[in-house]
């Protein structure tokens, strides 16, 4: 088994692998949320030390935007 990440042994992969096959779908589901929810706050915590000029109404966008490179309206995101 090739490891997701470098520093990811194959043994804390296979238990990884071991602990989410114990979890209901609602489980993962909530896991799954949970992670894109701390993926946002991170980008946005970002985009505030990049741009400690912008103010609240222009990071999630603009800052997006210049940071990362796509407009998250046109996107859909």
């Amino acid at each position: 088994m090739k490891p997701l990440s470098p520093d990811t042994s194959q043994q804390a992969q296979r238990k990884q692998y071991e602990m989410m096959s114990q979890l209901s779908p609602t489980q993962r589901l909530k896991l799954a949320f949970d992670l894109t929810e701390s993926t946002r706050k991170l980008v946005i915590a970002d985009l505030r030390h990049r741009y400690p000029e912008a103010d609240e109404v222009s990071i999630p966008r603009g800052g997006v935007i210049r940071a990362y490179g796509f407009d998250p309206r046109t996107e859909e995101y």
